[in-house]
């Protein structure tokens, strides 16, 4: 059995079960949920949960109670540079509590039919697509994961992806990006508040404007709402001169969902 082992377990969130089940009940009884709503796709951060752990909760918790076959998970890369998109070619996914199956067959028919490949070295130390985990394990109801990490890549080549899984209308599409990086405070809000109006308005130009490490994956998710007319609510903005007193150079972070 192939397995993709934790790379963040113990800095980006606890590595203790307890502690992180802890966490994530403070962020829980925050979070409201918008009421009849089941989600097709979220955008989620991916900073540590200390910092962006109670916006990703918000788009999770709205996801809670619906039944998935699979998260479908899409994160930019970190650490490895290359172009395309990596679909993660392991068996089980290791993380605190319980190993998440990997869905291969969802995996494999979405790389075959759009020409993709599975580059290991992409996955196994990146953090986006892991920090996903503890939301996943808490709030979905789902029998297995399907992740892809991608690249230098044109944003209507992820679309095609998204496009196919949300189609079939069993799975739960998972945008991961954080927005801006290491602005001032202000600053930051009005670079970010570019992506906000463009997911909003399903305006592709508009998030052009803003700034996301996660880029291509916001615009493909857009661009595959406005092609099968999905409803965007953004549900969580902050970044984190929130959280922290230091506000001279911050991260922006956002949760939206799409139904």
């Amino acid at each position: 059995m192939k397995i993709r082992y934790p790379a963040v377990e113990g800095s980006f969130y606890p590595s203790n079960e307890k502690e992180l089940e802890e966490m994530m009940s403070r962020f829980d009884k925050i979070v409201q949920v918008e009421e009849g709503v089941k989600p097709k796709a979220i955008i989620v951060p991916h900073a540590g949960l200390f910092y962006s752990g109670l916006t990703a909760a918000y788009a999770y918790k709205n996801a809670h109670g619906h039944k998935y076959r699979s998260a479908v998970i899409f994160a930019p890369s970190h650490r490895v540079a290359f172009y395309g998109m990596s679909g993660a070619d392991f068996d089980e996914f290791q993380f605190i509590g319980r190993n998440f199956k990997v869905n291969r067959e969802l995996t494999e028919t979405l790389k075959k039919k759009n020409n993709l490949v599975s580059i290991d070295q992409a996955h196994l130390l990146e953090h986006s697509a892991e920090i996903q985990l503890p939301f996943i394990k808490k709030y979905l109801d789902v029998e297995s994961i399907s992740v892809f990490v991608y690249g230098e890549i044109e944003y209507d080549k992820i679309s095609y992806v998204l496009e196919d899984v949300v189609s079939e209308g069993k799975d739960l599409v998972i945008i991961s990006s954080d927005l801006s990086h290491y602005h001032p405070y202000e600053a930051c809000k009005r670079i970010d508040q570019n992506i906000i109006d463009g997911i909003k308005e399903l305006d592709i130009a508009k998030i052009d404007k803003g700034e996301a490490c996660g880029m291509a994956g916001i615009k493909a998710m857009v661009n595959c709402a406005i092609t099968y007319k999905l409803k965007p609510l953004i549900l969580d903005y902050r970044n984190s001169g929130d959280i922290i007193k230091d506000r001279s150079g911050v991260v922006g972070y956002l949760s939206a969902i799409f139904v």
